[in-house]
Order: structure tokens, then sequence, then C-alpha cells
């Protein structure tokens, strides 16, 4: 089998990118590092089967390690997580960050030559200087939903879906994907006027992806790209977990709702779930929303945060069991309708081709009709 003459550099690019240290990726690979380091700065020829093996385990596509050159670093979000140098990012959770930020680049790109084809960023914007809970009042009103409709969702579920929904509506693109739980709740990006919110798929809860797209959705107010854990200890995070309790539970309703307590009142675990499906919220965003407002104790939060067995807080699936998904609804459910709508629109008015379509789509060509039928 031939050597293959790529540049080392793009190899040590690409081991940087997944933020392997060269140790643990030579490792991964089954080589030494002197012989990984060889191939890095050149002095050796990597075999086609060696490359493919890089490919695989960096999570890179093959044709990037045959460039001539190193792409630019790549420009990450803010982290905001509480110890990310304890706890650093990992592959599943860098590829969801480059496909989400390919995704905006290449909208930005469609919006720069067809601008009607890509959505508008129609939020409103924050400051960390503002009472979150005002900002809340503010979007809510933008949002025209009241307490009564949001209780008349079914459950946790209808309402993360619905809530989602109406995220779009704004020209936000959603998308929600799988990254280890104990990582990150979630990200959100901006380039220039187009951005995204993605949301871990493993939360523990709908609740949970709820308060998480609107912990986001305050990021994009503030304009800013983060990787939230929704830490109580960054001004950011706290600034966001305010505003998305504030936003998900309206003072006002909250208050006709524990009308019959002495307040401030240490609500029980019952009082709490009774509170969180009449609010379609998590046990956890009610908590939190009782003492900030001042209707529990200080410190109430805290001492309630150990995990609840409670059906309204549990994860919810998407199916019953033993109830075959179709390949188009999972994707919906990661990359979200408006991004399928954009992609799609865009290979209508051939601003991109049906290949880049199903790149960014993650769908065959041939499933696009089955696609635009359930979209609606």
């Amino acid at each position: 089998m031939a050597e293959v003459p790529i540049n080392g550099a793009v190899l040590e690019w690409a081991r940087n990118l997944r933020g392997f240290s060269i140790e643990s990726a030579a490792q991964k690979l089954g080589v030494s590092v002197d012989e990984l380091r060889a191939y890095e700065t050149g002095r050796r020829k990597p075999l086609i089967g060696f490359l493919r093996k890089v490919a695989a385990k960096y999570r890179v596509s093959f044709a990037s390690l045959l460039m001539p050159e190193p792409l630019p670093a790549v420009e990450r979000p803010t982290d905001h997580r509480t110890r990310p140098q304890a706890n650093p990012l990992s592959v599943d959770t860098l590829v969801a960050i480059e496909e989400v930020g390919d995704a905006l680049e290449t909208f930005k790109d469609i919006a720069d030559e067809y601008p009607h084809l890509v959505p508008r960023l129609r939020i409103g914007t924050a400051t960390l200087h503002e009472n979150p809970e005002a900002v809340a009042i503010r979007e809510r009103r933008r949002f025209g939903i009241s307490v009564e409709d949001q209780r008349q969702w079914r459950n946790l579920r209808a309402a993360r879906v619905q809530w989602r929904k109406l995220i779009e509506a704004h020209g936000v693109f959603t998308y929600m994907m799988p990254m280890p739980s104990n990582e990150l709740s979630g990200f959100s990006l901006l380039r220039e006027e187009v951005a995204a919110i993605c949301v871990n798929d493993n939360e523990i809860s709908e609740g949970a992806k709820i308060f998480t797209l609107f912990h986001e959705y305050c990021h994009l107010l503030l304009r800013q790209s983060g990787i939230s854990d929704e830490n109580d200890n960054n001004r950011v995070e706290k600034f966001c977990n305010e505003f998305a309790a504030s936003f998900l539970i309206p003072k006002t309703a909250l208050a006709e709702s524990v009308a019959g307590f002495e307040v401030p009142y240490e609500f029980s675990d019952s009082d709490i779930r009774r509170l969180a499906t009449r609010f379609r919220v998590s046990n956890r965003a009610i908590a939190l929303r009782l003492e900030k407002t001042g209707f529990a104790p200080h410190g109430f939060y805290r001492r309630r945060t150990a995990p609840w067995d409670a059906p309204s807080d549990r994860k919810e699936p998407d199916a019953k069991p033993n109830t075959k998904i179709s390949q188009i609804r999972i994707r919906l459910k990661k990359i979200g309708r408006l991004h399928a709508r954009t992609v799609l629109g865009a290979v209508d008015r051939r601003a991109i081709n049906s290949f880049d379509a199903s790149q960014l789509i993650g769908l065959k060509s041939s499933s696009f009709g089955k696609l635009r039928a359930s979209l609606g």
C-alpha cells in the first residue's frame, strides 16, 4: 500500500480540533507517540489505511486530511460552565458545535446572495444591567402566548415541541443533539444575524430541555454565543437562568397559584409537582422560581435539587415502546423544522445543489419529497 503525501501539519490540526493530546491520540490510533509525531512533523508519510483510521477516530472527513494546509482555528462559543478546564468538551460536543456552526455559516452565505431565503432574526436584545424578570416580560409579550395557552399543552413533551416552534418562528434555528449529560445543557451560536440554539438531547427530562431552550435564548438576547451548564456561579449563566424561569413561570400567574399559602413557605414535593404540571415546566424550574420570587425561603432551591422521582420530571419517550420511528422524524428532531425548510427552499431556488442539501439535512435527496410532506 502506497504512502500518502499529506501535510503533517494537517494531521496535527485535526488532532487539536478534537482536543486530543498527542498521547491520547496515539493510544486511540494504536501507534506510539513517536510514530504519530513523525507523521505530524512530516518525517514520515502515512499509509491510506492509517489515514482512514485517523478520520474515523477523530470524526473528521477523509478529504479534510488531504488539504494542502490546515484550516484556521475554529471559533467556539464562550464556555460558561463552572469548571471547563476540569471537564473538557468531548468529541460528541465538539462535533455538534462544528455541525451547527457549519450550517450557520452556510445560511449566512446564502443570505448574502438570497436574503429572502434565510429567516431574519426577530428577537429582542438585553444587557446584564437589566432585570431579567423585566426582560422576560418583554419577550413573553413578543411571543404572544398566555399562561392559559401554556396550560392547555398536553404534557412536557408537547410543551417542548410548541416552544421550539415558537422560537423558530422568531428566526432562531434550533437543534437537539445527544451530548454527555454531565458535560453541558446546551449551547448557542451567533453568526452576525443568523442564530442557533442547540439543546442536549440527553438532558434528564423534557422540562429540562424546555428550560435550556430559553436559557440559550437569553444568550442570544445578550447577543452572545455560549456553552452552558446553567450554573449559578457565573454572572451570565445566573442571568439566563433567571430569565428562563421568569419567562416560563410569570410572577403574577405564580402568585395566583400560591395564593393559599402563607409565604415564604417550605413547599412540599407534591406542591412542586402540582405547580410544575400547571405551568408545563420541570420541578427544578418551579423550585428556582419559588425562591427567586420570595414565595419560598432562602436556600429552598438548593435543598430541593436532589434528583426527584416524579412523573412530571421523568424523561418522556418520543414514541411508545416498540414503535418504529422514521428516519425523517429522527432527523427533524435533531435539525429542526426551520433548518429543513431553509435548506429545501435554497435547493428550490438553486442557491445550493442537492448534494450540499443532502449533507446539511443528513438524508438522501430521494427522501426530500417525504421530508416536505412531514413539514406540511
